[in-house]
């Protein structure tokens, strides 16, 4: 495979490095996670997942949707497992709502590529 065949659009690639190190530390350092716009826990992880997947999809449009959901996936998996080392609450749950979340994002994406490949006459 070509590099011009994996084109990065660096600044969104920027935008989503940045966000990914912001939800790291939100989810890693101590805090109050019932106040804020949002006070829902699972609800934060949907949101922040689904922005992640979104920016990723923008930042490396050549890549498949699977690999980059597989990618954010392990990500939220590696922070429930970084929670646990710091005494934060690691669960299956936040992981749930993470896949929640990279599935919003992709599902339409995925049905609309795979509408525009079978609709052709």
């Amino acid at each position: 495979m070509s590099l011009r065949a994996r084109k990065i659009n660096r600044l969104v690639f920027i935008v989503f490095l940045a966000a990914s190190a912001y939800a790291l530390a939100k989810a890693l350092l101590p805090g109050d996670d019932t106040v804020g716009l949002i006070p829902w826990d699972k609800a934060k992880h949907f949101i922040v997942f689904y922005v992640l997947s979104i920016l990723a999809s923008l930042a490396l449009p050549q890549s498949r949707l699977h690999r980059i959901g597989l990618v954010i996936l392990a990500f939220g998996a590696a922070i429930e497992v970084l929670q646990a080392f710091v005494g934060r609450d690691a669960s299956w749950l936040d992981l749930f709502a993470d896949a929640c979340g990279i599935s919003a994002a992709f599902g339409p994406m995925l049905v609309s590529q795979w509408w525009r490949k079978t609709a052709r006459f």
